[in-house]
């Protein structure tokens, strides 16, 4: 009868730890179920729903994405990435607002966009309490960036950006 009594005592403290771990397990990835304590995969990333949006009617010119990484010398990572290359029959104002609509409705937020070299504009929003960003660039005319473009086609690219330590760029 000792040894039974026992048990309740010992199985206490077992069930503490059990949720101590769990808890801590969950601390190892952000809201959008990345990893927070090993470098970000673009393959993590394209499994994100939101790393599915591309305007209606586009055509997908190719899939572009890396991981994330460390250069020798960096306080920071360069991030992991995961996106595409498109060409759509629209406007650049209606592109932007389409992607806009999405992502607001979604709890994402705009943030400042930073063109790259080639693009014209674009557009960026960050998720919902979390260091991941999407980002959409428009190619300037005649970047050449998504190829020969037919007359009335718009290039872009839409990717997903998940930035490790310091978050997204200052909106």
């Amino acid at each position: 009868m000792t040894r039974d009594a026992s048990v309740p005592v010992l199985a206490a403290p077992l069930v503490v730890l059990l949720l101590v771990v769990g808890c801590g397990s969950a601390a190892r990835f952000d809201r959008l179920g990345l990893p927070r304590d090993h470098p970000v995969t673009q393959q993590e990333l394209r499994r994100l729903p939101v790393a599915q949006l591309v305007y209606p009617g586009s055509r997908i010119v190719r899939v572009i994405g890396s991981d994330e990484h460390r250069q020798a010398g960096d306080h920071e990572p360069d991030p992991a990435f995961a996106g595409t290359v498109a060409v759509a029959p629209v406007g650049t104002d209606a592109l932007l607002a389409w992607y806009d609509e999405r992502l607001t409705r979604q709890g994402y937020r705009r943030a400042t966009y930073y063109k790259l070299a080639g693009q014209s504009t674009g557009g960026a929003w960050t998720a919902p309490g979390d260091r991941e960003q999407v980002q959409v660039g428009i190619f300037a005319p005649g970047s050449g960036a998504a190829g020969p473009l037919p007359r009335g086609q718009l290039g872009y690219e839409a990717i997903v950006v998940n930035y490790r330590i310091t978050g997204p760029p200052p909106a």
